[in-house]
């Protein structure tokens, strides 16, 4: 019998530029995934004659889509719009799946509406940024985004269901969204000591400048709840602000 997917691993790149990494990355899914019950979506922004030509003669032949997008949360709301599987994750060009994601495949029973969560490696961690983000699912979000992207698999039809990623946050709609997922109740599950992703340097919401910190400003204004930690926000970013342009 047919049945879904348990996961798609869903790539959303800008282009021809990011051939390279890209190829590692679908390098890397074959190394470590191959056999398991996936399915991989790349989705490019732009005209990339090259990695359709690479998507096209690969062996783990993941299917591709080629669409002006909006920017990178907007090329994700395509994605699971698109995803077949019954979780999603999001990695990005240049990003390695680890062993752990193996084994948590293995385990998984069809999706619920819990996450499952995994840690995440930076090898070549920007300062100030940690080298390994742990599973957290917990009151950290309400200070900062403990919980990294590469290492969350959401259940499809509850990113659907939740409309996917604001587009009003062009660096953190990821936090926004876990945010408003967390005080709504959702769970998250894990195994400790489990990593998923070795992921690669960069990323605009690790570029520590005044506009992502008026963002983080905006989703906390907007999404959390009001109570004694929202009314703190204002100045707790201006302090961790201060802490992190400190250290670039």
């Amino acid at each position: 019998m047919n049945h879904p997917p348990m996961l798609t691993l869903a790539i959303p790149v800008k282009g021809d530029a990011h051939l390279a990494p890209l190829r590692r990355t679908l390098d890397g899914i074959l190394r470590v995934l191959d056999g398991e019950d996936i399915e991989v979506l790349v989705q490019v922004g732009s005209a990339a004659p090259q990695v359709q030509a690479l998507v096209k003669d690969h062996p783990l032949r993941p299917l591709c889509y080629e669409e002006q997008d909006n920017g990178i949360y907007d090329a994700m709301n395509r994605i699971t719009q698109r995803a077949l599987g019954q979780r999603i994750l999001f990695i990005g060009a240049g990003d390695i799946p680890l062993a752990g994601l193996t084994r948590a495949l293995d385990r998984w029973e069809p999706a619920d509406d819990n996450l499952e969560l995994g840690g995440v490696r930076i090898p070549d961690a920007e300062p100030k940024v940690p080298r390994h983000y742990a599973p957290r699912w917990d009151r950290g979000l309400r200070w900062r985004n403990v919980c990294h992207h590469q290492g969350i698999a959401y259940p499809t039809a509850l990113l659907r269901a939740k409309g996917g990623f604001s587009l009003e946050f062009p660096v953190l709609a990821d936090y926004a969204l876990n945010l408003v997922l967390w005080q709504s109740g959702v769970k998250a599950k894990w195994n400790e000591g489990e990593n998923w992703v070795s992921a690669a340097p960069g990323g605009v919401s690790r570029q520590f400048n005044p506009a992502l910190y008026a963002e983080e400003r905006q989703l906390k204004a907007q999404v959390m709840r009001a109570g004694l930690s929202k009314w703190c926000q204002p100045v707790w970013i201006r302090l961790k602000s201060f802490w992190k342009v400190q250290g670039q």
